[in-house]
């Protein structure tokens, strides 16, 4: 059975760029995860057990890495 209009497909350019925009997407929620995580566990390690070079470390580490993963993530052709 034949079909009266084909499906239309999208540009492999615009495909490109939708996967590109849903990776930043995911990648910026993922960040902000991580970031407010560091910021509960750094706040504990602060109040409760009064260590706050602790807790500076843990603010530290999720920055690094967030950073990296942000920095590595990014194509050597964007400027932005």
């Amino acid at each position: 059975m034949e079909h009266d209009h084909p499906t239309k497909l999208p540009p492999k350019a615009r495909a490109q760029e939708r996967e590109s925009n849903e990776a930043k997407y995911w990648l910026g929620l993922w960040t902000l995860s991580l970031g407010f995580c560091a910021i509960i566990l750094a706040g504990t390690a602060s109040l409760a057990a009064g260590d706050h070079v602790g807790a500076a470390l843990i603010l530290l580490g999720a920055a690094t890495i967030m950073g990296v993963i942000v920095a590595g993530t990014t194509k050597p052709d964007q400027d932005g």
